[in-house]
Order: structure tokens, then sequence, then C-alpha cells
């Protein structure tokens, strides 16, 4: 009777813990999904910022395609990098303000006008706590938590001769952080590179590429006593008198071109599989033999894979380039709600370009920290997994805003 008892007891124990962990399950990511190796691939996701708890209602994400030379844009929305932070958190929590400020080194004013566009940029750092890995390199913090942009980064060169100007985001891999190297280095010093090349070559050599800029800038980088390892994104553009934009893109950062306020061409998300995007990467030979030793190895892409397109533009077109804090939150639709609310029918909608930038990037904060916000990247894992989640994405979050004038 007494085994009897003691098994009816051990049995009602496990059912316990059985549905406790389904629950959990339900409510927040298990590690082990972070690891998946699933291909990332197109899919259909509708919501709207402010659409509070559970998912809207699903349709076909925008798309475009390029014209001209380069390579089709023709992927619905997709989720990407970085799976640092998916703790669940109010949706009333404390959000702190963008920043649209002359922090970065790599840009002038938070809005610039020139002759033939407007430019406004604003970010937002995540929330980071110091690390607790006790094997930090040289027992010592340098991860981005004085970066005023987190790991992202971003540029605004000066206008050439002929009224052109280049524009771009890059977001660091976050994982070097942890062995306590600076994760915001190598972001930070492409980008100045490529601002560096743009300005100094551009005038006299006005065929030259956005991948061709990026080719420089990187090798550039990986001489530089400034980055000592790291890895990054980047998605950058050449816009020119005559209206038209030509960009590069390696990795999750993204560019769209929005007319009318309609989503008509964008960039694809350059993946190796789920949560891996390309990377231009810095990785002294030391740790690389020790990686081959140990059977690992590091993800080093270079700058020649990065995907190219031409699209002409026109006036009032609005192109933005942001790093993936935007597009593991909220997709093309948001984003088209979101500048017709806050620019169409407004007189001083060319002035206050900087305010919209940086209003856009708090919202995206906002839903990033909301708990029940049906986030792209949260879509894409109910996808994947085949079980329903929900919440944002919290990320740093960086928008370079441009308007055709």
């Amino acid at each position: 009777m007494a085994v009897l008892q003691r098994f009816f007891q051990v049995s009602c124990l496990i059912l316990i813990i059985s549905m406790l962990l389904s629950i959990i399950n339900k409510k927040s990511v298990p590690l082990a999904q972070s690891l998946f190796k699933t291909s990332v691939t197109t899919s259909s996701r509708s919501f709207f910022f402010g659409s509070g708890s559970g998912p809207g209602s699903s349709s076909s994400a925008s798309s475009g395609s390029s014209s001209g030379s380069g390579s089709s844009s023709s992927s619905s929305w997709s989720s990407s990098k970085s799976y640092s932070s998916t703790s669940a958190q109010s949706a009333n929590a404390s959000v702190p303000p963008a920043t649209s400020s002359t922090a970065s080194l790599n840009y002038d004013t938070a809005l610039t006008t020139f002759t033939h566009y407007n430019v406004a940029v604003a970010y937002q750092p995540k929330d980071r706590k110091p690390s607790t890995n006790l094997f930090k390199k040289r027992n010592r913090e340098v991860p981005a938590l004085n970066s005023p942009s987190g790991e992202d980064n971003l540029f605004v060169s000066n206008q050439t001769k002929d009224g052109s100007i280049a524009v771009g985001v890059a977001d660091g891999v976050g994982g070097w952080s942890e062995a306590g190297y600076d994760s915001s280095a190598i972001s930070r010093e492409l980008c100045a590179s490529i601002k560096y090349a743009f300005e100094k070559e551009y005038d006299t050599q006005n065929s030259i590429t956005p991948k061709d800029l990026l080719v420089e800038a990187f090798r550039d980088v990986t001489f530089s006593e400034k980055v000592e390892i790291g890895g990054t994104t980047a998605c950058l553009g050449i816009f020119t008198p005559d209206k038209k934009l030509k960009v590069a893109n390696l990795g999750d950062s993204w560019c769209g071109l929005f007319r009318d306020y309609k989503l008509i061409h964008e960039t694809n998300f350059q993946t190796h599989n789920f949560n891996t995007p390309y990377q231009l990467a810095k990785i002294p030979q030391h740790i690389l033999k020790q990686a081959e030793l140990e059977g690992r190895r590091y993800i080093i892409d270079s700058p020649l894979m990065a995907d190219e397109y031409t699209w002409n533009l026109q006036k009032n077109d609005i192109v933005m380039f942001a790093t993936d804090g935007v597009t593991d939150n909220v997709v093309p639709q948001d984003i088209e709600i979101f500048l017709k609310d806050n620019l169409e029918d407004r007189a001083d909608k060319d002035a206050k370009l900087d305010v919209v930038t940086n209003k856009f990037v708090k919202e995206v904060v906002k839903v990033s920290k909301d708990s029940n916000f049906p986030s792209a990247f949260a879509q894409e894992l109910s996808r994947i997994t085949g079980q329903k989640y929900l919440g944002g994405k919290e990320d740093d979050i960086t928008v370079v805003l441009v308007k055709v004038l």
C-alpha cells in the first residue's frame, strides 16, 4: 500500500512539472531553440503598432524588385540574427528616449539638408547589464556599454561636388562582448572607413559603387589597431543627383524604398541559416587555429558577397536604412502606416524629418519591450517551431531616413 501511495505521489509530481513546463514553453523561448539550423524562408505576416495582445490578421508582406542593374529583391519579411534578449517585459515599461544627437562620430547632425536629399538619423541601444562571464578577456569589461548606439553604427557622408551622398548602417555581432571584447568597434570603424573612402574618392571616381566602398573599407578595418576582433553586417547606399540609388547589403540589416508611403523595393536578408546572417569578420589567427583544433569554425564572409541593387527615385520618396532591431520587431506594413500617419499632409514634414525618425525609433523600442506584441521574430519562431510565441525582441535600433527633394 505504501508503495502504491508513493507511486501515486511521484506520478502527480511529474504531471505537475510537465504542466508547468508546458506553460513556460508557451510564454518564453527555450534556449535550445536559439540554436536551430533551419534555413529562413519567406513568410506572410502583418501586424501594426499598438496592436496589443495577439497577432493581427495575416497578409502578404510587401516586397520589391530592383530596377536597373543589380539583384532582384523579392523576399517577404523574415527574421534575422541575434537571439540575445527575448525576455518578457511589461508593455508599460519605461522606454528611454531615442537618440538623435551628434554622439556618433560618423555623421554631423540629426537632420542634414543636402541639395537633393534630406537625411535624418536616430538610434537607441538596448538595455545592457555588465557581463557576469568569469572568463572575460583580462578580467575587464569592454562591451558596447559606452557606445551611444550599442553594437550598431551608422554614417552620413558630406555631399560631393556633384551633389551625391552616401549613407548606411552596420550591426556588430554581440557575442564577442561576452568574452570581454568591444563588439561595437568593428561596426563603428567600418562606417567611418566607408564615409572616409566615399568623401575621398567619389569626386574623382564617380563610378565607384557601394560594394567597392565596402571592399575598401573592410580592408582598412582588417589592418586597423582600433578593431581587435569582431563581426558586422553592413547596408549602405549612394544617392546621386539624377535621383538614382545604388545599394549594397551584406547580412540582415535592411534598406527599403517607399513611394506614396508604400514599400516598392527592398533588400533581401542574407543568412546562412536561422539566426546566422552573413557577416564581415576580423578574427586573429591564433583564435582561428584554436577553433580549428577544436573542430569549430567562425563565419567570415567576403564583402564581395554583398547583394547590389539600383533603384530609380522620385520626388518625395522615402528611403529607410535600418538594423535588425527594427526588422525583428516590425514589418513593412507597420512602417507604411507610420510614415503615412506622420508625414502625409504636413506642411512642415521636411523640417520635421528628424522628429519623425526619432519618434519611429521610440515606437520600435516600445514594442520591443512589449511581451504581448506579435513581433516579426516571434512570428518567424512560431512558424519554425509550430508553437505560438509572442513578444518583442530587444536589440539595438538604428535608422537612417532619407527623403528625396
